[in-house]
């Protein structure tokens, strides 16, 4: 893939950190996306001295198009300085997430202290490449809502004059079978979004696939926006978000990373060069697991479900290629594919070599407890047990 060397974003601290002491989590490392464990972590009172940059490592791109937009990440610095379960919580372009995640692992810290110890905390970090120092092709502005037709009709509290904006996006993941084949497709989505600005409703109102339909339907509710206004005061909105799936290059409603490619290249060999977990000089050690949020459209049913996925880890540490197992409604699945395709571990090795293996994961999902509530508030990543591993 042609690549071009862009400018680095410089780190911008954020007015107001909050450092959380967490005093259960060990120095060596204890995973916050543990089987049986929620985010967000309970706040605890604060260090008496919080942690303080060391070190400093800018993220790296080499994409070959330009990239605009801001990260925000959280992490922890445990007691030794170093970064432990760093995640995306806020992403406004999906592609700049990896090299943040690259990059902050990256940072050392002298460590929080308590009572004078050194104590592992809580800390964010806002990854800003700014557009303004860069002249970019095309349109690189935030996407808006647009009245459709009956605008007008709607009641009061669905109409708008000034349109919602997204403020975070994400990319719908490909599906792996309509990529293997080179399936081309579109899918549009109309989505109602709460004064908060969270999507609270949404459904499929076209779709090539229900593949295409499930997958941008599951990309919906990792968006986050500025909620519409009318008469200068927050309110709900009703909009359709259109997606196209292209696996030709320069399509980039749902760009296809070019190691995902080889990943499905690898799969349509006649003996495709995938590892067992079991002959692995060890278990992929993860670096960053989003969990998925639950399914906008299925919050007015309110029940909890479950989803299986399945999906390859490459030599770079990326889980490649999500596909859904098991799901007591495909909703679910189509969520739980969505998350694990940000997925990030260490390379799996084999013989201290980088190798490709196949893992499986397993969620629980329970519904927000209320409209004005993120959809991930009680999600959980069920511990791996000998059916949720992989089987080649």
């Amino acid at each position: 893939m042609p690549s071009t060397s862009l400018p680095r974003f410089g780190p911008t601290l954020l007015a107001a950190l909050a450092f959380l002491p967490l005093p259960s989590l060990a120095a060596d490392g204890i995973s916050l996306f543990g089987g049986g464990v929620t985010i967000p972590v309970i706040p605890e009172p604060a260090p008496d001295v919080p942690p303080k940059v060391v070190e400093a490592i800018q993220p790296v791109f080499t994409f070959p198009f330009i990239l605009v937009g801001s990260v925000d990440i959280d992490f922890v610095v445990d007691s030794t300085g170093r970064v432990v379960n760093p995640y995306i919580v806020r992403s406004t372009n999906p592609w700049l997430e990896r090299p943040t995640i690259e990059a902050i692992l990256k940072w050392r810290f002298s460590p929080a202290m308590k009572g004078g110890e050194p104590v592992a905390a809580k800390a964010s970090q806002r990854m800003k490449c700014d557009p303004t120092l860069y002249r970019f092709p095309g349109d690189s502005s935030p996407w808006k809502g647009r009245k459709e037709k009956g605008h007008k009709s709607l009641p009061d509290e669905l109409r708008w004059d000034d349109p919602p904006v997204s403020r975070d996006s994400a990319f719908p993941y490909y599906p792996r079978e309509a990529l293997m084949k080179e399936n081309n497709g579109r899918a549009s989505i109309r989505l109602r979004i709460s004064p908060a600005g969270i999507v609270v409703d949404s459904s499929i109102t076209k779709a090539t696939t229900p593949e295409f339909g499930g997958a941008a339907l599951a990309a919906i509710d990792n968006w986050r926006f500025i909620p519409a206004k009318r008469h200068g005061q927050p309110c709900s909105a009703i909009v359709t978000i259109n997606f196209k799936f292209d696996t030709v290059p320069g399509t980039y409603d749902v760009p296809i990373a070019y190691s995902t490619k080889l990943a499905a290249r690898e799969l349509l060999r006649k003996t495709p060069r995938i590892v067992d977990l079991a002959h692995l000089d060890q278990a992929p050690r993860a670096i960053s697991r989003r969990l998925p949020p639950y399914p906008s459209s299925l919050r007015a049913d309110g029940k909890p479900g479950k989803a299986e996925v399945e999906y390859l880890v490459d030599k770079n540490g990326d889980a490649q290629l999500p596909v859904v197992v098991s799901a007591s409604r495909p909703e679910f699945g189509y969520a739980a594919a969505q998350a694990v395709s940000s997925w990030l571990f260490e390379p799996p090795l084999q013989h201290d070599r980088p190798v490709m293996t196949r893992c499986r994961a397993s969620f629980s999902f329970f519904p927000p407890p209320g409209p004005d509530f993120p959809g991930d508030t009680n999600t959980l990543l069920d511990p791996p047990s000998d059916a949720t591993r992989s089987k080649s």
